[in-house]
């Protein structure tokens, strides 16, 4: 930080004195946070489903600096900081900067946004100034592969928590009571914010229960196949030279034909099956951000693609059905005029 040359630490004391009373352990905290020690840390998880606009940026800004004003501010920043689409980050070093960004004019996707506020303030309990940083990430930051290369090489269990989470309010504190509003601001403001829109029924069914469909579809194929080959069997018989009488010959062959259809329904089931399963993970959330261009744009690509996804699914269980329900009517149709 710029000016954190420029405290005044004179009032520390450099070792123990009998004929001076010991420090007390705040303010000891405060000098030895100060000394770029780990300070105490508090995380706040925020939930999915909201989706953040350009001015609830300026909204939480606002608040926070509000509650910051309250105190005696010696020193202060705030970065942000913009991870967009085709690897483009974009970092603000002041407000300033940010408010001067023309957002209509970017084609990029927001993946995920930082706010870091970083304070140091003069309290009437502490002698020196302290310094409370509290940072606000929206967006997965991290992909999926480093979240694992990171459970498999760090030992701090806070730092994959925050990593793993899809929102996060983390505030670096001496002074626990300012720590605690703070967070309380930004889970107050997250709260507030615009609900994302739901799934389509069709699409959220899919979505929830479209794998337990997917695994029904791969066992029955199967069973409805020998159904038929048995419903054709008077048929189909005479075709393969099966004839009525019992013989050892006639089970073998029947047997191998079963057992023929069986596979080959589970090779069916299993393609069907793969083939809905890649569909429902192909599903986009709805955009966690609409700030940009781009954000504005995504969500009409990502509604027709879902669309897209959704008539997929549909149109293959619906062909399914009406080849299976064919084949039986055709066999009712035989059987009762022939």
């Amino acid at each position: 930080m710029k000016n954190s040359e420029n405290f005044e630490l004179s009032n520390m004391p450099t070792q123990p004195n009998a004929s001076q009373p010991l420090v007390n352990l705040d303010e000891f905290k405060a000098w030895y946070y100060l000394m770029n020690a780990k300070p105490d840390t508090e995380l706040r998880l925020l939930g999915k489903g909201k989706v953040l606009e350009l001015g609830d940026i300026r909204s939480i800004n606002e608040r926070v600096v509000d509650k910051l004003q309250n105190h005696d501010i010696i020193a202060n920043s705030t970065s942000i900081n913009f991870i967009l689409s085709n690897g483009k980050i974009k970092d603000y070093y002041n407000w300033s900067e940010f408010e001067r960004e023309n957002w209509d004019t970017i084609n990029e996707v927001v993946h995920s946004l930082s706010i870091t506020w970083d304070v140091f303030l003069k309290l009437p309990q502490y002698q020196n100034p302290q310094r409370h940083s509290l940072k606000l990430r929206i967006g997965i930051a991290i992909p999926p592969k480093d979240i694992l290369q990171l459970m498999l090489t760090s030992d701090n269990m806070l730092e994959i928590i925050e990593a793993q989470a899809n929102g996060v309010c983390k505030v670096d504190f001496v002074n626990d009571i300012i720590a605690t509003e703070l967070l309380n601001i930004v889970s107050n403001w997250h709260d507030g914010l615009k609900d994302a829109p739901e799934y389509k029924p069709v699409q959220k069914f899919l979505r929830n229960s479209g794998r337990d469909l997917s695994r029904i579809i791969y066992y029955s194929i199967p069973i409805l196949m020998l159904i038929l080959i048995n419903a054709y069997s008077h048929y189909l018989y005479p075709v393969i030279g099966i004839s009525d009488t019992l013989s050892i010959s006639n089970l073998q062959t029947i047997s191998i034909l079963f057992v023929a259809v069986f596979m080959i329904g589970l090779f069916l089931g299993k393609s069907i099956e793969r083939s809905i399963d890649r569909s429902i993970a192909d599903f986009e959330d709805y955009p966690k951000f609409l700030i940009t261009r781009g954000d504005k744009n995504y969500i009409n690509i990502i509604e027709q693609l879902n669309k897209s996804l959704t008539q997929d699914i549909i149109i293959r269980i619906t062909w399914l059905f009406i080849v299976f329900l064919f084949n039986f009517l055709c066999n009712f149709l035989i059987s009762s005029f022939f």
